[in-house]
């Protein structure tokens, strides 16, 4: 299996998402982040058969995503900004300034968000739904 660590950044229109092999780049878009690591597949196959001569599945592929505070909350807009700034211990209106591209944390904060977001998706991993 193969890991793409994707440089994610969203826009108005969709998701862009990119993956740096040396000096080369692969560039991809998507309007979901389903669609972007589908159609992102498209583009490194076209890398690889090009340079490598090989060629990859979506099953052969894990990805590991690099993404700004300001994307981050664009690519989940399901989160609620105010609750996890209470969780992280970080004021809701700074948080909200950060998910806004107002302002930018620096890289103390950015680490305490994302522990604790990571923390976040391990509990959910392990919770079980019962009916």
């Amino acid at each position: 299996m193969r890991t793409f660590k994707l440089i994610i950044e969203a826009s108005e229109d969709g998701i862009w998402g990119r993956w740096l092999k040396g000096k080369d780049m692969v560039v991809s878009y998507g309007e979901s982040l389903e669609e972007l690591k589908i159609n992102f597949i498209e583009a490194v196959n076209l890398y690889f058969e090009s340079v490598e001569k090989e060629t990859v599945t979506l099953a052969d592929v894990k990805y590991e995503f690099q993404v700004d505070v300001e994307s981050f909350f664009e690519v989940n807009d399901f989160i609620n900004i105010s609750k996890l700034a209470e969780h992280v211990g970080i004021n809701k209106s700074l948080m909200r300034q950060y998910a806004r591209g107002i302002k930018y944390p620096s890289i103390e904060q950015a680490r305490r968000i994302e522990a604790a977001l990571q923390k976040i998706g391990e509990n959910l991993v392990n919770t079980k739904v019962v009916a």
